[in-house]
């Protein structure tokens, strides 16, 4: 049988609607476009194929479980494995003061996602030749099945737009449950030659960094007070969750206290490490094996040397999510300290002796003012001849004495291949900007199609 070259694209609601439009208009002229969205609300045009998900199986029928067992050897897929995004989220959101009942389901209910994910990919790549799939993220038991087919079925599967770095208004699509760029890798070994106008770009970028660091768009609309006024206004439509804005607001007074008196000055030789925002799928699944930051901190204050410091900072999305509780543990810690969430993060990253992070964006932006950085969490940037992935904290102690700096052309080489790699994209989460989405989604096809012999294909770095 003759099977249809096709592109599975997965929706995620009204907010992303308009970016799987976009991607339908490019895609529709050489390939059957199959489109999963859950609301059946949304329609989209031009041409496409809506597909469905199956019904579910029956968890009470005796030869149920042995099939789900004979379908994790076959995918290398455990049932509660396709779904640990969401143990690790509901048990953070649980610590972090945010309601967390939506996340426990049955081991029922999870058989019966799992199965119904199954049936779902096996009858697509039965009947179409997926050559490349898509979805904003890869959180989902879906999503994580996806995943599973596209390395025994050997089609392209990318997800999680990445925002990289210090290039505002661009993304770069991953792939892989650590989120890696295969196209990034791609040009950062081949040592591609920026062009005339890359190196304008980034040397303009590098300038506006070294003069004031700008705020990067996907943080502009978070406060760093006690209490904003967006917040107040949502006090009487979200009376439920009265009790989790009071505790935070005592978590932020809490927070203040701890970091008054914080100096710069004194924390002499320091390692800078900013705490990811949790919960959220960086930790939660691409990098699991940490989604207990905090015991990074703990591994380099009691490990390291006598004239070294820790210096943390609250994420700017969850400030206040964590209190006393959970802070208590670190700061009792006499060589670990904590910046106010108003400190400059430029200020703590150009005099750190070394930054570490799991996979955020300050390993990327360490490099701009020539500070040693290292991940943890095989960062889509992290490669071991420029911004080194390390094993474990304790590694980076082993480094402190010649901690690794690029020179000026393997900079560049890192920026240029990551602004290369990256395509214009308008990023918001809202119901709005119908035809900048599209524009965007427009874009991430016509990349995608640009690099076909990336994106076609499982490529595992």
């Amino acid at each position: 049988m003759n099977k249809k070259k096709a592109i599975l694209l997965i929706g995620r609601g009204d907010t992303f609607r308009h970016y799987i439009q976009g991607m339908i208009d490019i895609f529709q002229n050489e390939y059957e476009v199959l489109v999963l969205e859950y609301k059946k609300e949304i329609t989209y045009s031009n041409k496409h194929t809506r597909v469905h998900l199956p019904t579910t199986r029956n968890s009470n029928d005796p030869n149920f479980w042995g099939k789900v067992r004979s379908v994790e050897k076959e995918m290398g897929l455990n049932l509660f494995e396709s779904y640990s995004n969401y143990l690790y989220y509901g048990r953070l959101a649980q610590e972090a003061n945010i309601d967390h009942s939506s996340y426990w389901l049955s081991k029922d209910q999870l058989g019966l996602d799992y199965m119904q994910a199954y049936d779902f990919m096996k009858d697509m790549t039965d009947n179409y030749d997926i050559q490349f799939a898509f979805h904003d993220t890869i959180d989902l038991i879906l999503l994580q099945m996806v995943e599973a087919f596209s390395k025994n079925k050997n089609f392209g599967f990318y997800h999680t737009l990445i925002k990289p770095g210090i290039f505002n208004n661009r993304a770069l699509l991953s792939y892989g449950i650590a989120r890696k760029s295969a196209l990034f890798t791609k040009y950062l070994e081949n040592g591609i030659t920026p062009t005339p106008e890359e190196t304008r770009i980034i040397n303009e970028i590098i300038s506006q960094f070294n003069e004031t660091k700008p705020t990067l768009s996907y943080l502009k609309n978070y406060s760093q007070k006690l209490i904003t006024l967006n917040e107040i206004k949502k006090i009487p439509i979200r009376l439920k969750n009265l009790p989790y804005g009071f505790k935070r607001l005592c978590n932020r007074l809490y927070l203040k206290k701890q970091t008054a008196n914080f100096s710069l000055e004194a924390a002499g030789k320091y390692i800078l490490f900013f705490l990811h925002h949790q919960p959220e799928a960086t930790t939660t699944s691409a990098a699991s094996q940490y989604v207990d930051q905090w015991k990074i901190v703990e591994e380099l204050a009691i490990h390291g040397p006598s004239d070294i410091n820790i210096i943390i900072k609250a994420h700017p999305f969850s400030y206040g999510w964590q209190g006393k509780k959970y802070y208590e543990k670190l700061l009792r810690l006499e060589n670990v300290m904590m910046a106010p969430i108003s400190y400059p993060g430029k200020e703590l990253i150009q005099k750190a002796h070394a930054v570490i992070t799991i996979n955020g964006s300050i390993g990327l932006e360490a490099l701009l003012y020539n500070t040693p950085a290292y991940t943890l969490g095989d960062a889509w940037y992290s490669h071991p001849k420029y911004i080194q992935n390390i094993n474990s904290p304790r590694d980076l102690l082993s480094l402190l004495d010649a901690p690794t700096r690029l020179s000026e052309i393997e900079k560049l080489q890192v920026l240029a291949s990551s602004y290369r790699a990256s395509f214009d994209f308008f990023v918001d989460h809202s119901t709005k900007y119908a035809t900048e989405k599209r524009n965007s989604g427009q874009n991430l096809a016509n990349h995608v199609l640009e690099n076909k012999e990336i994106y076609f294909s499982r490529v595992d770095i």
